[in-house]
Formats: C-alpha cells, structure tokens, sequence
C-alpha cells in the first residue's frame, strides 16, 4: 500500500503538477507542444508536457523525501 506524507515539499509539488495537468485537460489542451515568448519570459504548453509534468507529479508525490 502506499502511503502519502503530506507533510513532505514533494508531496505539495506533485500535487500541484498534477492539478495543472487536469486542468489542461479540462481545458482542451489539444496542441503538442505551444511556446509562447513575450517581455515576462517564455510559456510552454501543449499535450507533451503535460504528460511531462504528470510524470513528474505523480513520482513527487510518491517519493520519500530523505532526512
């Protein structure tokens, strides 16, 4: 069984992650990949990182933190 630490930073990031990708699914995130540069910096979107940060959300939010 896995247990959730939601006391752990990781815990908190992964969540976040993976907030951001239901949304763009909701939202119809139909693109591969957009980039979008403007005077405050670059935005990356699209369906493949999406599924990049889903990846990333779910191992931080099942990893142990170590000390």
């Amino acid at each position: 069984m896995v247990m959730i630490n939601f006391k752990e930073s990781s815990t908190k990031t992964g969540l976040i992650l993976l907030g951001s990708v239901i949304a763009g699914v909701f939202t119809g995130n139909s693109e591969l990949v957009t980039v979008t540069v403007g005077e405050s910096g670059a935005q990356i979107g699209g369906a493949i990182p999406a599924v990049a940060a889903a990846i990333i959300g779910v191992f931080d939010t099942l990893r142990k933190e170590k000390g």
